[in-house]
């Protein structure tokens, strides 16, 4: 049954959401009126409901972090303490799994919008399941099709064996091999006069990739890349993710600034950045959350001679395979390959890969990026 639950003691709130409940597009048997808070953590994991929770509660904050259901907050901002204002606050900046916020103190009219919109929110919410099955049986079609896909990544390996991009003060050199697996990788550069955005994501879910691809075609319409933006992307991406109920997808996002070489974004996963054979970032099980961004946080700068190479998850997955299985012997294989041209080190990395295979196919995709700055660039001091 699709409910409206209110978790709310304070007397003033029901006269305060009866005077408007007429209004809703909700019927009376919808709402209620929960007296139990040991059951608030079992109903934030539904997603056909709405819950209105008092911003002071004790434990709300330790349980947002994983609900599902739409939450709108409430709070009676005039008659609480500058603590508790400034708590539930706090709450509205940090967990984006707030829907609205609801001063009760206030007229009711006004927040008529926001309760409409987070009902239709919520019957949306219900159709995510439908999506997520949809998502399940496209990837089973793609499965059951292999050797047409078989045939397309063949074709893209021998189109595009190695892509190479010479620019103002770098050179960016990336090399893709397909894996069995569904979903896969995809990376995708945009080249601007004084920047560069470099995007690395994978996912076992083709819904999943379109929607990063999506978000990512509406980041390429910024003026710059800087941090904010990155984290508005971040910040959308996770949303529409969170709604599909997909999880398991790693992104990279990075950004360049030619002037100076200073390198500034964000990684969830396993993709790791290598300057010569110095491991720059470790690798991390984040999910895509405005929450983590702090932690994902990549920040160095590059000189004149630096390479530094992107190593998706997937080809780390794959080398698994291989004697590089540890990270002693894949620093030995970047010492053995550092004199090699970008070429070279590209064909001789992705042997390594493949020579051992018995098929046409790594088990994952697997991708290498490597950005090469000229010795002879002029930096911004």
């Amino acid at each position: 049954m699709k409910e409206m639950i209110v978790f709310c003691r304070h007397p003033r709130f029901k006269s305060w959401l009866a005077s408007i409940s007429k209004r809703l597009p909700v019927s009376a048997n919808e709402i209620r009126f929960a007296s139990e808070e040991d059951e608030l953590e079992a109903l934030l994991a539904k997603t056909n409901k709405l819950l209105l929770i008092d911003g002071t509660l004790e434990k709300i904050e330790m349980l947002l972090p994983k609900a599902q259901a739409q939450v709108i907050l409430l709070g009676d901002v005039q008659g609480a303490t500058a603590a508790e204002v400034w708590h539930m606050r706090q709450i509205c900046l940090d967990q984006v799994q707030v829907h609205a916020f609801i001063a009760f103190s206030r007229d009711p009219e006004f927040y008529l919008p926001v309760l409409r919109s987070a009902l239709l929110a919520r019957d949306g919410a219900e159709k995510m399941n439908e999506v997520k099955s949809l998502s399940m049986k496209l990837n089973a079609l793609v499965s059951q099709n292999l050797s047409e896909l078989h045939r397309i990544k063949r074709l893209h390996e021998r189109l595009v064996p190695l892509r190479s991009e010479k620019l103002k003060g770098l050179s960016i050199y990336s090399k893709f091999a397909a894996g069995e697996s569904a979903g896969g990788e995809f990376f995708d550069t945009v080249v601007r006069e004084r920047e560069i955005l470099v995007l690395l994501a994978s996912s076992k879910s083709y819904i999943a990739s379109s929607a990063i691809l999506g978000h990512f075609e509406e980041l390429r319409t910024k003026s710059d890349f800087n941090l904010a933006n990155l984290e508005q992307f971040v910040t959308a991406l996770s949303y529409e993710l969170k709604k599909l109920q997909i999880d398991e997808v790693e992104l990279l996002l990075l950004s360049f600034d030619m002037n100076n070489m200073q390198v500034q974004g964000y990684n969830f996963g396993e993709t790791t950045l290598w300057l010569g054979d110095q491991l720059i970032n470790k690798t991390n099980d984040l999910a895509i959350n405005p929450m983590f961004i702090e932690k994902a946080e990549i920040k160095l700068k590059l000189n004149r001679g630096d390479k530094l190479l992107v190593r998706s998850s997937g080809l780390f997955r794959n080398l698994k395979d291989t004697i590089y299985t540890s990270e002693e012997q894949w620093r030995n294989f970047l010492k053995t390959t550092a004199a090699k041209s970008p070429q070279e080190f590209m064909s001789e990395l992705f042997y390594q890969l493949k020579k051992d295979l018995k098929t046409d196919f790594l088990k994952t995709d697997a991708s290498a990026i490597l950005i090469e700055v000229d010795k002879n660039a002029i930096l911004q001091v």
